[in-house]
């Protein structure tokens, strides 16, 4: 159904009110390809959208906001250990790992209740506790917005990295995601290493920890429990989950950097680098809790910034800018926003 200049307040989840001046959803294939020939006749052009739960609106989108809301599931191969599923990309991230362990198809457990759909997961290879969802992902299928041809793209012609994809750098804005294709395992690979997760367990589960007799669903319940604790309901306080990604370093400027303080937190990076924790860097500079303007930092979570009461896009993204050039000043690091700036 096309709407026009619709308000994306609902369809966004820091609730910023911006409009779409086209607004689409379509459930079905041959309605996507509707809407992209519409659009092209209008020389209008196209936004996915998911659930908007990495994204801020500075401004309104003259513009078709495309949503794709298919949520079929079918299995395409299938062996004595693996399974081969298609998941279409309108389908809730967290509604997909919930079927995908009542299946008894494991892998996911650790990347449950992150917010956004199917298709929006591979953009930003997303990941949690120890897992990414790029190690699942056998293939990515979708269209190119400019002639409507249809692609599938194997892992790893994605691109993968730390919270980045070919589809946030060379096909930026070329394509929207119809379907993720996923390797499930029929046995489970328990992974409780990463601390947050592992003190849950110890505490909760410590006799299935320590008799090696954890399952997948424990997993899964272990890191909702985290992620509530610790990270902001969007429908209570309205945000976009960790707005800065962890910065790597090299190790020359990590030697320095430890130097001057000592208890940084850290993880191994990529190729010989260092990630240093973002929320660490921004709690050092008192920024916890601290408003400019509606817009806020978590008072629990320094890594969440917030829409306490009718901030506006440009509003966050000032407070966003202002952390981002304190940290520079103080660590010599800078900081990247993880969400698209629209």
């Amino acid at each position: 159904m096309l709407r026009e200049w619709v308000d994306l307040q609902p369809y966004n989840t820091l609730a910023l009110h911006a409009r779409a001046a086209l607004f689409c959803e379509t459930n079905s294939f041959s309605e996507l390809q509707a809407a992209l020939v519409f659009a092209k006749e209008k020389a209008a052009s196209v936004l996915p959208l998911g659930e908007g739960s990495n994204i801020v609106l500075t401004q309104d989108y003259l513009g078709m906001v495309l949503r794709y809301r298919d949520e079929s599931i079918k299995v395409e191969a299938e062996s004595d250990t693996c399974v081969q599923v298609c998941v279409g990309a309108g389908m809730r991230w967290h509604d997909w790992v919930e079927k995908s362990l009542a299946e008894g198809w494991y892998g996911l457990e650790n990347l449950a209740l992150i917010p956004g759909t199917v298709g929006a997961a591979p953009v930003q290879n997303i990941g949690a506790y120890g897992a990414e969802v790029a190690n699942f992902i056998v293939s990515v299928r979708g269209v190119y917005l400019d002639s409507g041809e249809c692609f599938e793209l194997h892992n790893e012609a994605c691109h993968f990295a730390y919270r980045n994809s070919v589809f946030k750098e060379e096909l930026a804005g070329k394509t929207i995601i119809t379907a993720v294709v996923f390797q499930m395992h029929k046995t489970e690979n328990i992974r409780s290493h990463y601390a947050a997760l592992h003190e849950y367990l110890c505490e909760h589960h410590a006799e299935a920890l320590a008799s090696d007799t954890l399952t997948a669903v424990m997993i899964k319940e272990a890191v909702c429990a985290v992620r509530k604790s610790r990270l902001p309901d969007p429908l209570v306080l309205p945000n976009v989950g960790s707005f800065f990604k962890n910065p790597q370093v090299s190790p020359e400027h990590f030697l320095r950097l430890r130097e001057n303080f000592p208890d940084v937190v850290f993880y191994t990076g990529e190729q010989g680098r260092f990630k240093i924790a973002a929320g660490w860097l921004i709690d050092q500079l008192g920024w916890k809790g601290r408003c400019m303007n509606a817009a806020c930092v978590h008072d629990k979570q320094a890594l969440v910034l917030i829409n306490r009461d009718g901030a506006t896009g440009k509003d966050i993204m000032a407070l966003a800018d202002t952390i981002a050039k304190d940290v520079l000043r103080v660590f010599g690091i800078a900081l990247e926003c993880e969400p698209l700036v629209l």
